[in-house]
């Protein structure tokens, strides 16, 4: 009985062995931002199931894509992306780099409290973001604008609440915490409709623009069934469901196949043009 006992362990093991992956987490953002803390996420989860996990630190987005493509085939390598990326980079969402979409949400205009009676404001963008999506609002409002550009969301978060911008335009989960910490208001949302009582940006500007709203990809340089069932169920930790459901995010994660999330993000990320 104890020889069958080890046997049927020593089985398990291989078999573990077998299944788990060497992989590399690349964050794309800084400490503070949500890439940074996603990837912190994956890391945790993924050495919990066993996987061996390596953390390159690297925030620079064409750094980690070059980095990713430089090992392909030798190394696994996985990237906290955003469909606004492209438009910024030229580093295209494709069947090439596609491994799953982990959450879509529109962006915010989030205004400081302090900021709310004037007519002159500083408004934060993201390094690369193409102004012309907050021109269009700002001018509808009849607001005069200067602007900042910033690294990432968790940059533009200590700007607007340290009084250095008066309104940021960013994603969901740091606009709902500038709301929840009572340090501010949100003027519209990029989406079609109402979202979290913020008005769509449609009901204000109704000249024919196409607004974007912003996909969250995993990119990889291994887009295998096999890679893409590993960090599908690394999703179904509590630690990404409840991070997801604290930021308002609708679940979506392995809702439908890779073919057709691929199709609507590759098409919604030329919108950020």
């Amino acid at each position: 009985m104890k020889k069958i006992y080890i046997f049927l362990m020593s089985t398990i093991l291989l078999m573990s062995s077998a299944l788990a992956e060497s992989i590399t987490i690349i964050p794309g953002g800084k400490p503070g931002g949500s890439s940074f803390h996603r990837a912190t996420m994956y890391q945790e989860v993924l050495q919990k199931m066993g996987h061996t996990v390596k953390f390159e630190n690297i925030s620079a987005m064409t750094e980690a894509t070059k980095y990713l493509e430089d090992r392909r085939g030798k190394e696994n390598v996985i990237i906290m992306f955003a469909s606004n990326q492209p438009a910024q980079m030229g580093y295209y969402i494709s069947d090439n780099n596609f491994v799953f979409n982990e959450y879509s949400a529109p962006y915010y205009w989030c205004q400081s409290t302090a900021s709310i009676d004037k007519k002159k404001l500083i408004v934060g963008l993201d390094k690369n973001m193409n102004q012309k999506f907050s021109d269009k609002l700002f001018a509808k409002l009849g607001k005069e604008v200067v602007y900042l550009r910033y690294k990432g969301s968790g940059d533009l978060y200590n700007a607007v609440t340290g009084g250095d911008i008066d309104v940021m335009f960013t994603n969901q989960v740091q606009s709902l915490k500038l709301v929840e910490n009572k340090q501010g208001t949100c003027i519209a949302n990029t989406d079609e409709e109402t979202a979290n009582g913020v008005p769509s940006i449609y009901s204000i500007v109704k000249d024919g623009t196409k607004f974007p709203v912003m996909d969250y990809p995993i990119v990889s340089n291994n887009t295998s069934d096999k890679f893409r069932k590993i960090l599908l169920e690394a999703n179904k930790d509590p630690i990404f469901t409840s991070w997801r459901q604290k930021g308002g995010l609708v679940e979506i994660v392995g809702k439908k196949s890779r073919k057709s999330e691929l199709k609507v993000v590759e098409v919604r990320q030329h919108l950020w043009k």
